[in-house]
């Protein structure tokens, strides 16, 4: 069983990121995982274990650019190399408060 928490962010903490050259991802990238899929899954790639399926805002391997990237990582390797993205004070401060409560269902209907 594992600790990921789809559709939360996740940041890369692992020194020197993950891959190498064109399409890395840089320590300090946060990404979004969607799905974990079992080994065989078609168009995923060759893998022995589970496989983390996210997406990335690359702005970094085409400067001046952001490439929407879906990254394919296998499960141990994933929960190594990223924690569960906490955002800044400074970013969290001009962000509307969230309700505690949710908005009562509507009324009337079709």
């Amino acid at each position: 069983m594992t600790d990921i928490q789809l559709g939360q962010p996740f940041e890369l903490t692992a020194e020197g990121g993950y891959g190498s050259g064109v399409g890395s991802v840089p320590q300090g990238a946060v990404v979004t995982p969607f799905e974990i899929v079992p080994p065989g899954t078609a168009g995923v790639g060759f893998a022995v274990e589970d496989v983390v399926l996210a997406n990335y805002l690359d702005t970094v391997t085409f400067p001046g650019t952001t490439v929407d990237r879906t990254l394919a990582i296998a499960l141990s390797t994933f929960e190594g190399a990223f924690t569960l993205y906490e955002a800044p004070e400074e970013l969290l401060a001009d962000q509307p408060a969230i309700p505690s409560t949710p908005d009562p269902a509507p009324t009337g209907g079709a």
